[in-house]
């Protein structure tokens, strides 16, 4: 009876083990220097290329919450996203006056505020 139940639980250590090594090469590793060749990458492409824009936004914005009078950022600094708070936009529509004539709209994607 003993040796039965120890020979189950090595089947279920070995079957753990075996899900462990698919989990395990199921991370993706990036080396700095690949990071660092892609960071140059898009900084080497155009500035009014909307490819790297996307590419800028996917990678480092979290969310944005939008208010009336200022909004929230969350970015993806590290582990942890970091928020930064109270962003007045009476500033950033001052500073961007005169220069969205003729432009496109805004995006479509939309995701309810958190409470405040």
């Amino acid at each position: 009876m003993l040796t039965e139940r120890l020979n189950r639980r090595q089947a279920e250590k070995a079957e753990l083990e075996a899900q462990l090594a698919i989990e395990n090469n199921k991370k993706i590793c990036l080396t700095e220097a690949q990071i660092y060749a892609f960071l140059d990458f898009i900084c080497e492409m155009p500035m009014d290329d909307v490819n790297k824009r996307r590419a800028l936004i996917n990678i480092f914005v979290h969310s944005v919450y939008l208010y009336d009078d200022h909004f929230t950022i969350i970015i993806n600094a590290s582990k942890k996203p970091l928020s930064i708070d109270n962003i007045p936009l009476d500033e950033i529509e001052e500073a961007f006056e005169g220069e969205n004539e003729g432009k496109e709209g805004c995006s479509s994607m939309t995701t309810p505020a958190p409470p405040k």
